[in-house]
């Protein structure tokens, strides 16, 4: 029961959710006190932004910036790309999966843990944070760490040709669950956690990466200075 509950219900309520919730949080002020205006705007909820930190300890957001930034976009390419091998048994696509997964992973983990680290011991930037904040890291933390554990520590790396076709049975509307039934715990609850966060997110501040490049096609040009410049 509980393997058709998360591996077939959670994952249509987690597509339900990212979907619809984006849109409906991009359109209105579901986040703010205009709640209920509707505006075909992704600043229609004042909330829609990063809350950025990145003025408080300058000397140690770079290398967590980069190694978290790149680490996601080396992993959505590596599980693209594994997903798609696994479910057409096409080995080498797999094995790309194997070893980039794992550098991305360890880029991805070194960033997610050095910006919680910072939100706790940078006094300006633990005042500014918020329980979301919080809940976000822990939440990519953990979806990261299970991975990388069972990457790297239980070396299991065959999944891809289960969750393949699982996932494409999603998409189908003809999902498998004995396709990932057996998977070992680890990959049970790395990809659990993925479809809660999934869900959760469009409630969180990082909807923002849904404006770019979107937001920064359109907007007026920066005019930028340099200070020498100024001192004339």
């Amino acid at each position: 029961m509980w393997d058709n509950f998360f591996f077939i219900g959670l994952p249509y309520i987690a597509i339900t959710l990212f979907i619809g919730g984006t849109i409906y949080r991009g359109l209105s002020g579901i986040m703010s006190g205009y709640r209920g205006r509707w505006d075909m705007s992704a600043r229609g909820d004042f909330l829609w932004t990063t809350r950025s930190t990145g003025f408080f300890g300058r000397a140690s957001i770079g290398p967590a910036s980069l190694c978290l930034h790149w680490g996601i976009i080396i992993l959505f390419v590596a599980h693209v790309v594994g997903l798609i091998g696994g479910a057409f048994n096409l080995v080498v696509w797999v094995d790309f999966f194997r070893w980039t997964g794992l550098a991305g992973g360890l880029l991805f983990c070194f960033g997610i843990v050095w910006a919680f680290v910072r939100r706790l011991v940078i006094p300006q930037v633990k005042a500014m944070s918020t329980p979301d904040d919080y809940i976000v890291l822990l939440f990519l933390i953990f979806i990261g760490g299970f991975g990388l554990y069972q990457s790297s520590v239980e070396l299991v790396f065959g999944i891809s040709y289960s969750a393949g076709p699982w996932i494409g049975g999603i998409f189908t509307l003809q999902p498998d669950v004995s396709m990932i039934a057996g998977a070992p715990i680890v990959n049970k609850l790395h990809i659990i956690l993925a479809l809660c966060f999934f869900a959760y997110l469009p409630f969180t501040k990082l909807v923002h990466l849904f404006s770019y490049p979107f937001g920064y096609i359109g907007r007026p040009f920066i005019s930028m200075r340099r200070y020498v410049a100024l001192k004339k």
